[in-house]
């Protein structure tokens, strides 16, 4: 797949079309007034666990952690409202 340049802004708004592209294979060049800045390109990691994926991502710098394993999930949070729900509403509030 071809290379594709697209400004911030245009990346911004269609951010999850964008990433679908990068998914599927092709590497995208951000650009800040017609300048390259950054490049988006697809991590190949296929057939590795969660945490040798982070290990990798450690490596390279990309995240950072504590290296120790990640903790297994204690279950649904006990809400009459979904919490995305409740994130929604306070970042709402925020504006207002």
């Amino acid at each position: 797949m071809a290379e594709l340049a697209v400004g911030v802004r245009d990346l911004k708004t269609r951010l999850g079309s964008y990433l679908r592209q990068v998914r599927a294979g092709r590497t995208l060049t951000v650009t800040d007034r017609g300048r390259p800045v950054a490049m988006i390109a697809p991590v190949d990691m296929t057939g590795q666990s969660t945490e040798a994926r982070l290990a990798r991502l450690r490596a390279e710098g990309t995240v950072t952690g504590t290296g120790r394993p990640l903790p297994r999930a204690v279950g649904q949070i006990a809400s009459r409202r979904p919490l995305f729900s409740e994130t929604i509403a306070e970042e709402r509030e925020d504006r207002l």
